[in-house]
Order: C-alpha cells, then sequence, then structure tokens
C-alpha cells in the first residue's frame, strides 16, 4: 500500500478505453498544494497540456483528473472546451475552484473525449477518493502498459519522517527530452516552490530524459509534482542541509520509475544502461548516447543477443561528433573488447554478458573528461505487433 499524508485518489472504469479496466482517476490535495511540471517539448501539444502549462504558472494545484484511452490531442477548440469542462466538474464536486485542477490525459491521437462517460463516471469517482487509493492511480493511466508503476521512499527532515511517492506510464513512444510518459509526484514535505522546481528539473534531467524504447515523443508528456506541506516542517528551500538530501530521493525514485518504463517498453527484453566517456563536453557525450539508444540495428542487436559492437561503433561515428576513432574503447559490462578502436576479446568471452535482461555498455573516447548516458530498451517484434494494432 503506498499513501501520502494529506492526499486522496480513486480511479474507476468510466468506459473511455471500452475494457473493463480502469480509465479514470483523480488525485486531490485536503489543501492547496504548491506544483510544478515539466511538459512535452513536442510542438504539438494535446488540450490538457496546453491548459496544464496555463495552470501551473499560478504554483498552486489541489487535484488532477486523468484519463486514459484517449489523448485529447489534435482535438481543436473541442478539446480545450471538453478538459476545462472536465476540470469544472471535477471542482465543483470538490468544492474547490476550477483552477486548482489539472487535467491530464493518454491514449490515442485525434479523437474528442466521450464527455458523457466521463460526466457520468466523476460523481463516483469524486465518492471514492481514499488515503489509500493511490495503486488505483497507476492502473488507471495505463495504456499498452503491463504493470503499474509506483514507488515511495521516506526521509528524515529535522527529526520527521516524510514522504515522496511517484505514479508513472509509459511503453511506448519513448525518447529523451521530457519522454513520451506521465508522472505524478506527490508529497507532504514542506518545500519552497523555487527549490521544488528546481529539484525536478534536476531529477528528470537524469532519469525522465535519458531513457530511450523507440525514439519518439508524444503530445502528452507530462510530469507534475505537488507539495502540500502536511508535515509541517520548515520550508526547504535551495542551499538548506535538507535539499540536497531531498534532491537525492528525488532522483532515486524517478530513476526508479524511468527503468520501469524502459522495462516496460512495448515488447521489451533487454535494459541496457549505455555510457559514453572521455568527451569534450556533456552535449557531446549526450549525443553519442542517444544515437546508440536510437539505433535500430543496435537494438535488434540487443535483442537477437548479438554482441555486435561494430553496430554500436558504426552508430557513434554518425553521431555528428567529432572523435579519434584510433582512441577508443568500448566495454560491454566489465568486458573490455575494444582497445584504441581495435577488438582485443573474442565475442565468445562475452557474448553471455548481452543474455542478461540488464547490462551495461561504455564507450571511452578519451577526448576529454565529460561523460553521459541513456537506458534504453531492445525492438522487438512484439512492438511490431502492438503498435500495427494498436487502435484495432
Amino acid at each position: 500500500m503506498i499513501k501520502v499524508p494529506g492526499f486522496l485518489s480513486s480511479g474507476i472504469y468510466a468506459g473511455i478505453k471500452g475494457k473493463q479496466k480502469k480509465d479514470l482517476g483523480l488525485i486531490f490535495s485536503e489543501v492547496p498544494a504548491k506544483v510544478t511540471a515539466v511538459f512535452t517539448t513536442n510542438i504539438i501539444k494535446a488540450a490538457p497540456v496546453i491548459i496544464g502549462i496555463e495552470r501551473v504558472k499560478r504554483g498552486l494545484c489541489q487535484a488532477l483528473v486523468l484519463n486514459s484511452g484517449n489523448a485529447n490531442a489534435c482535438t481543436g477548440k473541442r478539446g480545450l472546451v471538453d478538459a476545462k469542462l472536465t476540470t469544472r466538474l471535477v471542482a465543483d464536486r470538490l468544492g474547490i475552484d476550477q483552477s486548482l485542477v489539472i487535467p491530464s490525459s493518454t491514449g490515442s491521437i485525434g479523437q474528442p473525449l466521450p464527455m458523457k462517460k466521463i460526466e457520468k463516471g466523476i460523481p463516483k469517482l469524486v465518492s471514492s477518493l481514499s488515503h489509500e487509493g493511490l495503486l488505483e492511480i497507476a492502473e488507471a493511466i495505463m495504456t499498452t502498459d503491463k504493470f503499474p508503476k509506483y514507488s515511495s521512499t521516506q526521509l528524515d527532515i529535522n527529526g520527521q519522517l516524510g514522504t515522496i511517492c511517484a505514479i508513472g506510464k509509459g511503453a511506448g513512444m519513448i525518447a529523451p527530452q521530457m519522454a513520451t510518459m506521465l508522472c505524478f509526484i506527490l508529497t507532504d514535505i514542506n518545500i519552497s516552490h523555487r527549490a521544488m522546481a528546481k529539484a525536478l528539473k534536476n531529477s528528470i534531467e537524469n532519469s525522465f530524459n535519458k531513457i530511450i524504447v523507440d525514439g519518439d515523443t508524444s503530445t502528452n508528456d507530462t510530469v507534475l509534482m505537488l507539495s502540500n506541506g502536511f508535515l509541517e516542517n520548515k520550508p526547504i528551500k535551495e542551499g538548506d542541509k535538507n535539499f540536497k538530501k531531498f534532491e537525492r530521493k528525488l532522483n532515486e525514485l524517478n530513476t526508479e520509475i524511468a527503468e520501469m518504463i524502459v522495462r516496460d517498453g512495448e515488447g521489451a527484453t533487454k535494459v541496457v544502461k549505455i555510457t559514453v566517456k572521455g568527451a569534450k563536453n556533456e552535449n557531446e557525450a549526450n549525443k553519442i548516447a542517444r544515437t546508440l539508444g536510437t539505433s535500430l540495428l543496435v537494438k535488434t542487436a540487443f535483442y537477437g543477443e548479438d554482441p555486435n559492437w561494430g553496430r554500436l561503433i558504426a552508430a557513434a561515428g554518425r553521431a555528428g561528433i567529432k572523435f579519434d576513432p584510433q582512441k577508443v574503447d568500448l566495454h560491454f559490462g566489465n568486458y573490455k573488447v575494444l582497445r584504441n578502436g581495435v577488438a582485443i576479446l573474442s565475442e565468445k568471452k562475452f557474448k553471455h554478458v548481452v543474455k542478461k535482461p540488464k547490462f551495461n555498455i561504455t564507450l571511452n573516447l578519451k577526448n576529454g573528461n565529460s561523460s553521459s548516458f541513456v537506458i534504453a530498451s531492445d525492438i522487438t517484434m512484439e512492438y511490431l505487433k502492438i503498435n500495427a494494432h494498436y487502435r484495432t
């Protein structure tokens, strides 16, 4: 059971997905909570994202209304009207201002929200609110996900035990720079808005922006964080002794959710951390790591459990970054397979590494002191089947 003091939640079946599975969820804070968020970098943004961007600017949120089965994206003015109506219906039931409600949607693009079903479901959604309902939220936002994604952690704040909980979803359309996914982070720890925004941004750079399934980003990507201050601690500020502690725990939590998303990548069988070291700067290391993590040849080699290091080196060479091929070292796990651009180890010696469900690959350019990484899945026949028949 996961719960955060001061937060209630619920998830119900409203018929949005047309399956007997939860598809409508609500998170409610007993008091207005500080809010910060990061949204998709895709130019095309879904209606709930557009509304969320505006409402987050106020810095306060008391409720999140969530649905799966319909992205409410590319739905024009009607999409905005429907999303706002959903927040108003929820606000009226809760007795709060509509501006304190933020919507979020996930599912197929281009179809209007089934408002009759949503309107019918909202009374039950509100009446079902409980302190033990967060697992229902994790289930209600699933699409092609095989399992609900959630985690919780606690930390000592001046002798008081505070809680941070994260609930996520994501399986396909996953790429760095605000991956295609949803994540809702709740805490009872009192933290200043500025400190919370900084902690979230830093955490996303090291977690959700480092994962790759297929290289696509969506119209609905959202990470929202709420702090209701129920712990009643002195507000954490940047530079406080508790800020680094909070930031570290948040990063651990989001990294855990991010790895769950990769592990649940549509049809995925491998989770591979690809690290690029020895680059001139972090941007160059990041660009090469992303090129490796999105290469179809590399990803299919992972699926085939083929230690084809040539595909990795070739992908690095087309990343648009200059480096000396005669300096490059490559590791599969703890095995150095390439030294100064030349193979030094038989593939038989390290083939067992790629047979594991989770392993590391490290490319050292020996061209500087900067590094970066991505966490990538393989690409499988199951991925093709899921996405070929996603709407059928």
